[in-house]
Parts: structure tokens; C-alpha cells; sequence
């Protein structure tokens, strides 16, 4: 099992400069990506988050607030865990991801940010030349699901 599920939605992630992220809610969203189960559910706690970018637990839950108001993030999930929107997640491969968003029980919320026109990024990135690596210890095995989902063929 890879560390980091391998396929993305490219044409969504091109509109994230829409979302007018903050830099913080940018490096929280970096990091969550990062430690994704294939499907977008990321097991970690708030603190560890600050601990990663050495900023306050109040400044990640702000961040956090923001990717759900953008509906990047799911609003709904226990503590310890998000989920990332399903058009945003790491998934095993395109007929994984297809499968996932056709199933009936995935729910797929709005996205609270233009995803049409594709705004440029900011002129200037704090993170540019920084060499910022949100997960430099390659990430946390993600716990082995009890039975693997079956996929189906798309089309």
C-alpha cells in the first residue's frame, strides 16, 4: 500500500487558487492531503497539525474553519479525523475515484468557491523558496481497512 493515494482530480486542484486560501489554510490543507486515506478521510489531531508548521492550535482551527466554509474540508466528521471533499481526494486510481463518487452513499457537498474560470495563483506564495515540505517524515501507515472496497468498472 503506497503511502499517499496516487490519483487526483487534476481540473479541480487547477481551481483551488478560486478558494482565495489563506497561506495557513493552504499549508493545513498541504499536510492533510498528505496523510489521506485513499478517499480523503485524514486521521490527525489538531495539535499535531500545529506541532508540523509550528503555529498555534488556534490558528489551525481557524484554518480548518476556513477549508470547511469553502467546503473543501467535510464540517461533519468526529474529532481527530476530516474528510476532504470527494472531488479533491487521493484515490487508488480513476476507476477507484469513479466509483467512489457514483456510489449512492458518497456524499459529494458544494464547493463554496468558483470552480468554473480558473483564478491566477497569488503573486507572491510565502511558501516560494522556503523548500516547505508538509510531510517530511513521509507520512503515518494508514490503518489496513478490514475489507477492501471492490471496485467497479466505470462505463
Amino acid at each position: 500500500m503506497s503511502d499517499i493515494p496516487g490519483f487526483h482530480n487534476p481540473e479541480i486542484w487547477e481551481t483551488l487558487p478560486n478558494a482565495r486560501l489563506s497561506p495557513t489554510a493552504r499549508d493545513v490543507l498541504d499536510i492533510l492531503t498528505a496523510r489521506q486515506e485513499a478517499g480523503g478521510l485524514v486521521r490527525i489531531r489538531q495539535q499535531d497539525i500545529a506541532k508540523r508548521l509550528d503555529i498555534s492550535q488556534a490558528a489551525v482551527s481557524r484554518a480548518i474553519g476556513q477549508l470547511k466554509d469553502k467546503g473543501i474540508l467535510d464540517g461533519r466528521h468526529r474529532q481527530g479525523t476530516v474528510l476532504i471533499h470527494p472531488l479533491m481526494a487521493g484515490y487508488e486510481s480513476l476507476a477507484h475515484m469513479v466509483n467512489h463518487l457514483q456510489d449512492p452513499a458518497t456524499f459529494v457537498w458544494p464547493l463554496n468557491f468558483p470552480t468554473g474560470d480558473m483564478r491566477p495563483p497569488r503573486g507572491r506564495d510565502a511558501r516560494t523558496g522556503t523548500g516547505f515540505d508538509p510531510d517530511p517524515d513521509g507520512g503515518e501507515d494508514a490503518p489496513l481497512p478490514g475489507t477492501r472496497p471492490s471496485l467497479r468498472l466505470a462505463g
